[in-house]
């Protein structure tokens, strides 16, 4: 009885569970269908899309066409009055040029039509070697550049060497493949150099500093000197042309007159090497002058003195017409006396077969200069 009570009492608890299972079971796979339909349901969704887009993709073309036939003309019409803009720039700028060219065709005439004049004879063209800085040699009073072009690019000792504001320096070393360059600012430097606004012609030494300094000038030629003045090259040695630009006058007094470089020292990693070609004196042409001057100067005196004056109260004819006469010299054996007689008529009337005087460049710049003055 105990046992079959016992069996009776547990079978209960066995069905139990076997329906908490079967439920769960069910559940699952409730949901494993549900998931099922709405992937099914997703993709023909996507399916039924795509399928449209294709039907009607041929019809959105047609209707898109003129939508932007549309928009190209408008940013057509857009470009054109952007083109007209820069149409009406150009041609502003096209007269100015014009202008430009004009007025330099004018004075290129007119130097030229000056040059005939004077009978000038212009260097030949500047042959140049461009060349970077690869290394600074010298001592402490020295400044001095290694650039990497030399004699088998056809650099010379005397050239000068110039950056992008101005002069540096020149070559005092040419070797095959390289060259040293001494700088405006080494101490051992001395170029000749010209001060615009006063006419004035001085040296430019360097002294370690970034401002060289001017040497050899009259109390008289500081007195005009300001800063700011431009400096060039005056040309005088004939190994630098007339013109170079050099810098500007940074101080100026009574004890010292420097000048700020526009080429500066740390800037200069890139050079260009220039050698001018000056033109050669004629002999043919020394010699015909030699001979008018040696003839003019025994000619007899009377041919020389102006209409008027006494026979033998001639006297040699001087370079400078505008020179008093009395300053001019006299011959051998002629008396003060004899040469002041002469009337003062003599410095205007004109000169005939006055021959060139023989002077040095840098005397002849400074006798003009002091007639200018």
């Amino acid at each position: 009885m105990n046992d079959f009570g016992q069996q009776r009492r547990q079978r209960p608890g066995k069905q139990g569970s076997r329906r908490l299972s079967l439920i769960f079971l069910l559940t699952v796979s409730v949901l494993m269908l549900v998931v099922s339909m709405y992937g099914a349901r997703a993709s023909a969704f996507e399916k039924a899309r795509a399928m449209v887009l294709d039907l009607f993709e041929p019809v959105l073309t047609v209707f898109s066409m003129p939508i932007n036939w549309v928009d190209n003309r408008v940013g057509d019409v857009g470009d054109y009055f952007n083109v007209l803009d820069q149409n009406e720039q150009l041609r502003a700028e096209n007269e100015e040029l014009r202008a430009w060219m004009q007025e330099a065709l004018t004075l290129r005439q007119q130097v030229d039509y000056f040059k005939q004049m004077m009978d000038v004879k212009v260097a030949d063209e500047a042959s140049f070697v461009d060349a970077q800085v690869i290394g600074e040699s010298g001592g402490p009073y020295q400044r001095s550049l290694i650039v990497n072009a030399g004699t088998a690019d056809g650099v010379e000792v005397g050239d000068g060497v110039i950056g992008t504001s101005g002069l540096v320096g020149h070559i005092v070393t040419a070797g095959k493949s390289s060259s040293r360059v001494l700088m405006l600012t080494d101490f051992n430097n001395r170029t000749p150099v010209f001060i615009e606004g006063v006419e004035v012609e001085a040296i430019l030494a360097g002294r370690f500093q970034d401002d060289p300094e001017l040497k050899f000038l009259a109390v008289r030629d500081r007195a005009g000197i300001r800063p700011g003045m431009r400096v060039i090259t005056s040309g005088t040695g004939g190994n630098l042309p007339r013109g170079l630009a050099v810098g500007e006058i940074a101080q100026s007094t009574d004890d010292m007159i420097t000048v700020r470089l526009f080429a500066q020292y740390n800037d200069t990693d890139f050079v260009r090497i220039v050698d001018y070609t000056f033109a050669e004196a004629d002999p043919e042409q020394e010699e015909s002058l030699e001979a008018e001057a040696g003839e003019t100067g025994d000619a007899p005196a009377g041919e020389t003195a102006p209409a008027g004056g006494p026979a033998g109260a001639g006297t040699p004819q001087s370079g400078r017409q505008d020179a008093p006469v009395g300053d001019s010299p006299t011959e051998p054996g002629t008396t003060q006396e004899a040469a002041s007689t002469v009337p003062s008529t003599t410095a205007s009337t004109p000169l005939q077969n006055t021959p060139a005087p023989n002077t040095p460049v840098a005397e002849a710049i400074a006798d003009s200069g002091d007639v200018n003055g």
